[in-house]
């Protein structure tokens, strides 16, 4: 939408006539697709129902070898708790019991607002706060930290918040939510700005503040499960919980929560349930997107964090201009290697530039056996493409 309504005539393209977007039909698009993955995960079940009994309710431990099914008792020898996360309800005074969005009820949407709120500055916040963007939505974003998508690198960060800028986006960094109000159809949202109260009125309103660990109705307490002060189940680098024969897996433990990080948990906490193989989990190597234009990637230490730790680094940094960019007419971004000063193993890779998140894994790789930048610097790359700026962040890292 974006590349036809805005900038197709760069490309020689002319359009007569109005581009209309129906949000209706992208809607109805997107639920098909999740709707096919999810009835092929229930197929795979259904491919081995003489190994897996499905049962569909709401479990509740009893104790540390009975679950509650809802219609029914489940006695078990070893179970693997994979009840992921749910939206976190901020304290914020006025907004209990308002109507506003969560990243699943945006996703349903039937028609588009005129004038959309979003509070929060972490990957949800600015994934849909671009996306309604592009699709012709007034947006205002709100984040209580001093920079967008706290934890990964300012410099890329800062340079994400001013892409969104420049596409029409009001992005307000170190402006915690202090006050939300229903007037008529519409949202206030008042903030602190620049050390003073500023309101903010829109038809919508996304919160977008993060999630917490599902465990809620578990009564992990009756299971003698720990969870700490969030709510995670607690867990050892064998995933196992505070029970010997109960394990946790993805979201609900805390930590990472992204889907890539829960799949790869399953099969070691199936294989130390099933098997007592006794694997262990390594986190070193995490990868992390914010599916924004440019796309925000990243794998392992920030410069800040690794100088934090007291580590020697160098760091190679690259503005995200190739002969490919130029092709695709988006030269805007950043890519940067933090390296150890020592010996050159990669310590982290953050990216910012289109298809960042394809662009990443060739680090992940790199990293998984810390390996050091040579293996990226000296290794030759197809000409024209994107992954020569990797190389060549890299290379100034050497």
């Amino acid at each position: 939408m974006h590349l036809v309504a805005r900038r197709a005539a760069e490309f020689g393209v002319e359009i007569q006539g109005t581009v209309r977007f129906h949000v209706d039909r992208a809607v109805a698009r997107k639920d098909a697709i999740v709707d096919g993955i999810r009835q092929e995960i229930h197929r795979a079940l259904a491919r081995r129902r003489e190994a897996i009994t499905f049962l569909p309710g709401r479990a509740r431990f009893l104790d540390e070898h009975t679950v509650d099914t809802g219609e029914g008792r489940l006695h078990f020898a070893k179970a693997i708790i994979a009840t992921g996360a749910c939206n976190a309800h901020p304290t914020i005074p006025g907004l209990e019991g308002l109507d506003y969005w969560t990243h699943r009820s945006a996703l349903e949407l039937r028609t588009l607002p005129e004038h959309l709120i979003v509070v929060g500055g972490g990957y949800v916040g600015i994934e849909f706060a671009q996306m309604m963007a592009r699709f012709g939505v007034r947006v205002t974003l709100l984040g209580r930290n001093a920079q967008l998508a706290p934890g990964e690198d300012r410099e890329l960060a800062e340079l994400l918040a001013d892409c969104l800028r420049e596409e029409g986006i009001r992005v307000h960094t170190a402006a915690p939510v202090t006050q939300v109000a229903r007037k008529g159809s519409d949202y206030v949202v008042t903030a602190q700005v620049d050390g003073r109260p500023r309101s903010f009125r829109g038809d919508a309103l996304l919160v977008a503040t993060g999630r917490v660990p599902n465990t809620a109705s578990l009564d992990l307490a009756a299971a003698g499960v720990e969870t700490d002060g969030r709510g995670a189940v607690v867990v050892d680098d064998r995933l196992r919980t505070s029970q010997p024969h109960i394990w946790a897996i993805g979201d609900v433990k805390g930590g990472w929560m992204f889907t890539h990080v829960a799949t790869y948990d399953g099969p070691i906490a199936a294989l130390n349930a099933v098997k007592g193989v006794g694997r262990t989990v390594d986190y070193r190597v995490v990868p992390r997107t914010i599916f924004t234009s440019p796309t925000l990637a990243a794998v392992g230490l920030t410069e800040a964090q690794a100088r934090e730790q007291g580590l020697e680094i160098r760091v190679g940094a690259v503005d995200a201009v190739g002969a490919r960019s130029k092709a695709i007419g988006d030269t805007r971004g950043r890519l940067k290697a933090v390296v150890r000063a020592d010996n050159g193993e990669i310590l982290g890779f953050h990216i910012l530039a289109p298809h960042g998140d394809d662009l990443l894994h060739e680090a992940v790789v790199a990293m998984y056996d810390h390996g050091t930048v040579d293996r990226i610097a000296r290794s030759i790359h197809v000409h024209p493409t994107l992954s020569e700026l990797v190389k060549a962040a890299a290379r100034a890292a050497r």
